[in-house]
């Protein structure tokens, strides 16, 4: 069953999260932790973004590989916006350094930004689902962390776990109602990630409001001091 969007909002402030470093068998790699600020923006002019999962980790690490099955804590995330599984299995992984949400949404036209900790060398990825869809979800992979900051846009991929059957019984967020999206559509999932194809008008919702083209958000990265 997947968990309501409307829940997840409510309780933001307890899904703040954050991960020790676990990588202790390897801290020569890097010897100085610095902070940064990671700034969501949202630019779809209707779609809500789910709290972000901003994920710091060695170059080695893939938060997902395109043609590949989604990993139960992405698929989790992107049809429902809990970053709750993802956050454990990054905790689990021995080439992620630090992970967090703030648990925010992030309404159109709106950002978010969050605080995290870095090392010189290391990579920062970030994921968030769009709430009006089944398993769509825009990240970024892998950017460097910058000596003063940097900037990318976040495409839209296709967690490929559940069926973009575009009706409300299975998808958490506006336009849907806050009762709706309690249920999964898994027998024509695609199976693996993929670019999302956006929205078609194939039941509940329009293309009109709910598509796009290209990338919907951007991630600013900004150290905070040397």
């Amino acid at each position: 069953m997947k968990i309501k969007l409307l829940t997840i909002a409510l309780c933001g402030a307890l899904s703040q999260t954050s991960l020790a470093d676990n990588n202790s068998d390897d801290n020569s790699y890097y010897p100085h932790m610095k902070k940064y600020e990671v700034t969501i923006t949202n630019a779809h002019a209707y779609h809500v973004l789910t709290p972000t999962v901003v994920t710091v980790h060695k170059p080695r690490f893939k938060l997902f590989t395109i043609a590949n099955p989604a990993s139960e804590g992405l698929a989790h995330q992107a049809e429902n916006g809990d970053p709750s599984v993802l956050l454990s299995e990054l905790d689990a992984n021995p080439y992620v350094i630090n992970a967090t949400t703030n648990g925010e949404l992030v309404p159109p036209g709106n950002s978010t930004t969050i605080e995290i900790m870095a090392p010189h060398r290391s990579r920062i990825s970030v994921s968030s689902m769009l709430a009006g869809t089944n398993d769509a979800f825009i990240a970024v992979r892998g950017m460097k962390t910058p000596k003063r900051r940097s900037q990318s846009r976040a495409s839209v991929y296709d967690a490929g776990s559940e069926a973009n059957n575009e009706d409300c019984a299975f998808i958490p967020g506006p336009p849907c109602s806050p009762e709706s999206g309690n249920m999964r559509a898994t027998d024509e999932a695609e199976g693996f990630v993929t670019l999302s194809n956006g929205i078609h008008g194939i039941k509940d919702l329009s293309p009109q409001d709910s598509d796009w083209r290209g990338p919907v958000a951007t991630v600013s990265i900004k150290r905070v001091h040397k």
